[in-house]
């Protein structure tokens, strides 16, 4: 058996020696924002994603609702396409399928 092997994770997110993080601000309110949705590539992330932006456009008066992809689920979002998600979109919501 290998070190890691042995090794417990905290599934609290906690880690020693990290750095806090404020969350971000809430909006008072989606009406009027631009939804960004980011698909992740596996099967069923674009359909499960489809239905948040149908349920939350049908809740809310949303301006508008962009839709991102990333090249391969199994790599992390480029920054680049991170950066143009906080450009554009007021709040996302990302999904895994399968």
């Amino acid at each position: 058996m290998t070190d890691w092997a042995r090794v417990i994770l905290d599934p609290t997110g906690e880690v020693e020696g990290s750095e806090d993080r404020a969350l971000a601000p809430r909006l008072a309110t989606l009406d009027g924002a631009t939804l960004g949705l980011l698909d992740n590539g596996k099967p069923n992330a674009a359909l499960l994603l489809e239905e948040v932006g149908r349920q939350l456009s049908e809740r809310f008066r949303l301006k508008d609702v962009k839709v991102f992809t990333k090249g391969y689920f199994g790599t992390p979002v480029e920054r680049t396409q991170v950066e143009r998600i906080v450009a554009t979109c007021n709040f996302a919501v990302t999904a895994v399928g399968d």
